[in-house]
């Protein structure tokens, strides 16, 4: 009974989607950081305005980022708290849910981060 109640949760799932996500947002900041640092080092010697640019695109991204992870976090956790006042989340639920709410939070940063590295990438 314990093996097929295991076998049946969607923990397994969300525990790998989770870690692919975390994955895959080091592996796309790492390609971004290694085409921004450069240009951010030498903006205080020879001030470009693309280095100009990308400062503030970096800065406004992650503000937006923030702000929209935060929403979508919010959103699973209200969802989670309903459910779990309900009756209706036991400890796999509400480890599922707090999943939930962590990939929520994240997506739209590894969203960003994957774009900013294919387009650094070009």
């Amino acid at each position: 009974m314990v093996q097929r109640m295991i076998a049946s949760s969607p923990l397994p799932g969300l525990f790998l989607r989770s870690l692919w996500s975390a994955l895959d947002i080091t592996e796309a900041s790492a390609v971004t950081l290694g085409h921004r640092l450069p240009m951010l080092a030498e903006m205080p010697f020879f001030p470009r305005p693309e280095a100009f640019f990308e400062l503030h695109r970096m800065l406004t991204e992650k503000i937006v980022a923030t702000i929209e992870g935060s929403l979508a976090a919010s959103r699973e956790g209200a969802a989670l708290a309903a459910d779990a006042s309900l009756g209706r989340a036991g400890p796999v639920e509400l480890a599922a849910g707090f999943l939930s709410i962590a990939e929520a939070a994240t997506k739209p940063a590894r969203r960003r981060a994957r774009a900013n590295a294919r387009r650094l990438s070009r």
